[in-house]
């Protein structure tokens, strides 16, 4: 089955979503923000939408993988060198969006957010994997490889950084040259490990 690979704009906004929230529904670092499963199903695509919205689409990072007939199976949100760290101005834009997703968990999400930049590592300059994800009914065919794979043979020179948040999924990055260097625990609700890989230029 042929996969085709190329750059999300707005209009795959929707679908991009879509694809996120079936992804990360009972994602550790998820369900350290929003412990209780009903509310995080309802919180997580609101989410994603204003992060992609806001933070990821404008860096030209976030790819999609589609099908034969031009369905999105798989979404790869990258962030270019440089870009990872979002400035606090862009943030308070997207408050008005973000806080009704967070509500009562705002300060959760807060926390989460400060462990994972407190271990993201600041040199070399790097691709950043802040989320990938395969729809249900498209797992296990190759779109999270592909999604991987295109961006890392497209950056041989250039590191790239992502955080695990599943031990299952570990060997998985490790087959396209990433590494644990750092194993911590979220602040905030569940405290599963997170794994800090890191894939050499």
């Amino acid at each position: 089955m042929p996969i085709t690979v190329r750059t999300a704009t707005t209009a795959h906004i929707d679908a991009c979503t879509r694809v996120l929230a079936e992804g990360f529904a009972d994602d550790p670092a998820m369900s350290a923000i929003w412990p209780d499963q009903a509310r995080r199903h309802r919180a997580v695509p609101r989410y994603f939408m204003t992060a992609l919205r806001h933070f990821h689409l404008r860096g030209g990072g976030v790819q999609i993988a589609t099908g034969e007939h031009g369905e999105i199976g798989g979404v790869a949100v990258w962030d270019p060198p440089g870009q990872w760290d979002q400035p606090f101005s862009r943030t308070l834009r997207a408050l008005p969006e973000l806080l009704p997703a967070l509500r009562a968990r705002t300060t959760a999400a807060l926390a989460v957010r400060h462990a994972l930049d407190e271990h993201h590592p600041r040199t070399p300059l790097h691709w950043y994997l802040a989320n990938i994800a395969t729809s249900v009914d498209r797992r296990g065919q190759g779109y999270a490889a592909r999604l991987i794979g295109d961006r890392l043979a497209g950056a041989p020179d250039t590191a790239a950084y992502l955080v695990c948040t599943r031990e299952k999924n570990i060997r998985f990055y490790e087959k396209f040259g990433f590494a644990v260097r750092a194993t911590f625990v979220l602040p905030a609700g569940a405290k599963p490990p997170m794994w800090a890989m890191i894939r050499e230029p």
